[in-house]
């Protein structure tokens, strides 16, 4: 467990909800997202400018978190959600990174994409 003094941070993560397209498939639903709060570390990793055919402000950042949220429940994070933190909105890129301790799971590490433009 990362101690509470650590995670200053107080980050949402939202899930989409699901529904049926007019083919028949599965497919995120923002309207109909959930959220959950969670303590966390947000860490810029990289920040590059993307100004082939607009002007563009990507960001990599790196969320460290305990795997529970501020309610106590346990956390789930999945590559198709969002963190939004900060009045920024950010894409989970990939799965969450567990990381283990010898008995248990200790924390999360997630890393992030943040598009401006």
């Amino acid at each position: 467990m990362i101690p509470d003094d650590l995670l200053p941070h107080l980050v949402e993560v939202e899930h989409p909800g699901r529904t049926t397209d007019r083919y028949g498939n599965q497919v995120d639903d923002w309207s109909a997202s959930t959220r959950a709060a969670v303590m966390a570390w947000m860490q810029q990793n990289a920040g590059a400018e993307d100004l082939d055919q607009r002007s563009a402000q990507i960001g990599e950042w790196l969320m460290l978190c305990n795997p529970w949220t501020t309610e106590g429940d346990p956390l789930t994070v999945h590559g198709s959600d969002r963190v939004h933190w900060n009045g920024q909105q950010f894409e989970v890129i990939g799965p969450a990174g567990p990381a283990y301790e010898p008995t248990e799971l200790h924390h999360f590490e997630i890393r992030l994409k943040a598009v401006e433009g």
